[in-house]
């Protein structure tokens, strides 16, 4: 068996956001040209000595290949265009107009390949009053209200520790709707142009637990409260707990002797956030949170793990990532693999997250170095090696 997306050209111009989702498709068997720019002004984030090692531990950019053309001269633009004509698909995360400045936007590839699917990341959209505005993934969910609600128990907003915008909101509706197209132009013989807003996303993310209350009564949750609580243990660790089903919060209340609160599951845990306007219950909670505190601080973290994992209830430690990559149950999921890197040697990598028991994705080879394919693709579109040379001394290509 191949992978399903075996045999789907695909043009990555991401430099951020998109550079997840075309990973994805990358593992799934698409073929993933990278075009990159001749100098890289965002280095990548792995701290390494060398651009080998750097690619080595670079899983955005794995199974890919990488051309380096200056987009902004006029031949750098008519390889991208010649290179447009065998893709299926084009993935970009400029701010809106880029594209259209440099005569690569969706309507301009649209002449030569009827068929392209053209997907634009972006933060506002590509239309609408914000979409030249800039941003980034912290405005995105300040605006979509994630962080409207997220805050301490005094009241402070906290950033979650990843880039919900980025990743959720952006990359894997991307990637969706990569799919979706493909689909659509199967059964419809046309291609389209995607466009995914990283503040829709987030919108549609709250929207999924507070929407409906908010649209059908106009009352907001209460900031600071979801259905999950953290303590910290005897040991200085800390663990999770989410029992909004009655049957697991009566297992966590006796397993915490405090089988008086058996009875305030909805209280305790804001199954409804909404009804925290009500002062008696809001009150009732934290009382809940004090006492539960004071229990969880007399066992170690491993202690009321084993404790809560006997008594059947949801309860979590939680991990750093030394912790992360050493559980038994993630390394049995196969999500750190090791691969040979040529350079190298043995390197580590997360693993693939979408399990296909018929045509599973893989890991082919590492990220290519900046350029590493330039002189192959551009034969593939009929350039030779003196004209290649001669693109290479002007500046125009970059190969190694």
């Amino acid at each position: 068996m191949t992978e399903p997306l075996c045999g789907i050209n695909i043009i990555d111009l991401s430099s951020t956001v998109g550079r997840y989702c075309t990973m994805y498709l990358a593992d799934m068997g698409a073929r993933v040209i990278k075009v990159q720019p001749i100098t890289i002004t965002m280095r990548r984030r792995i701290k390494a000595e060398t651009e080998e090692r750097a690619a080595a531990f670079d899983s955005l950019d794995r199974n890919k290949e990488s051309i380096g053309v200056n987009l902004k001269s006029a031949v750098g633009k008519r390889i991208f265009i010649e290179l447009s004509k065998k893709a299926d698909v084009i993935v970009e995360d400029f701010r809106p107009d880029v594209t259209k400045r440099l005569g690569i936007d969706y309507e301009s590839i649209k002449k030569v390949n009827a068929n392209i699917i053209y997907c634009s990341i972006s933060g506002y959209g590509q239309d609408g009053p914000y979409r030249l505005m800039p941003g980034h993934d912290p405005n995105y969910e300040a605006m979509g209200g994630i962080l409207g609600i997220t805050c301490t128990s005094d009241g402070e907003h906290v950033l979650p520790g990843v880039p919900i915008a980025d990743f959720a909101a952006g990359s894997m509706n991307a990637t969706i709707g990569v799919l979706l197209a493909v689909i659509a132009r199967n059964k419809y013989g046309i291609g389209q142009h995607i466009d995914i807003s990283m503040l829709d996303g987030i919108v549609s993310i709250m929207a999924y637990r507070y929407g409906a209350a908010y649209l059908e009564s106009g009352i907001q949750p209460k900031p600071g409260e979801r259905p999950s609580h953290v303590y910290r243990t005897k040991d200085g660790k800390y663990v999770v707990i989410c029992c909004p089903e009655p049957w697991f919060w009566e297992k966590l209340c006796r397993a915490l002797g405090l089988e008086q609160y058996i009875p305030y599951a909805e209280e305790a845990m804001a199954i409804h956030a909404y009804t925290h306007h009500d002062e008696e219950k809001h009150n009732l909670r934290q009382k809940v949170v004090r006492d539960f505190a004071r229990v969880f601080l007399t066992r170690t973290r491993a202690e009321w793990i084993r404790i809560l994992s006997e008594t059947d209830t949801c309860a979590s430690p939680i991990y750093n990532f030394e912790e992360v990559f050493s559980d038994p149950h993630i390394l049995h999921r196969k999500m750190l693999m090791e691969l040979i890197h040529p350079v190298v040697g043995k390197v580590k990598q997360v693993g693939i997250p979408i399990k296909l028991s018929e045509t599973p994705g893989s890991v082919r080879k590492t990220a290519p170095l900046h350029g590493e394919n330039t002189r192959e693709l551009l034969r593939e579109i009929g350039y030779n090696e003196k004209k290649i040379g001669n693109l290479a001394k002007r500046r125009i290509i970059k190969v190694i």
